[in-house]
């Protein structure tokens, strides 16, 4: 019987694996804090801030509500249809994103700034 707790331990001890995000998808560069001096280039702000905030549920695999952000043109293209800004500014007629909180001032601030700047790769 005791082997057969022992086992039992080991197995459920190594039978899960847990992907930790940030190990998996290293923020390059980040930097946690409102910066002006960034480049406004999707490599420099815009990608870190979509994976911290918007990957885990708008991904290749997971597409919630249709939209993907996985990759510079498919961010590009749902900024062109008009849909992040309003909905990532909680505006009205938009889904608010994320859902259940709002990007920081300075985070909506930084990917204004990357399209007003055309959006550069």
């Amino acid at each position: 019987m005791k082997r057969f707790v022992v086992l039992f331990i080991i197995f459920v001890n190594t039978g899960c694996y847990y992907d930790r995000f940030d190990e998996l998808y290293p923020l390059q560069g980040y930097v946690d804090t409102c910066d002006p001096e960034l480049a406004d280039t999707y490599q420099g702000v815009t990608k870190n801030i979509v994976l911290l905030n918007c990957y885990s549920c708008h991904n290749n695999k997971r597409k919630d509500g249709g939209v993907n952000l996985a990759s510079y043109e498919l961010v590009k293209a749902v900024v062109q249809s008009g849909k992040l800004m309003g909905a990532i500014r909680h505006e009205n007629n938009y889904e608010p994103m994320p859902p259940n909180s709002k990007l920081k001032d300075c985070d909506i601030s930084q990917i204004q700034d990357w399209i007003d700047a055309g959006m550069p790769q």
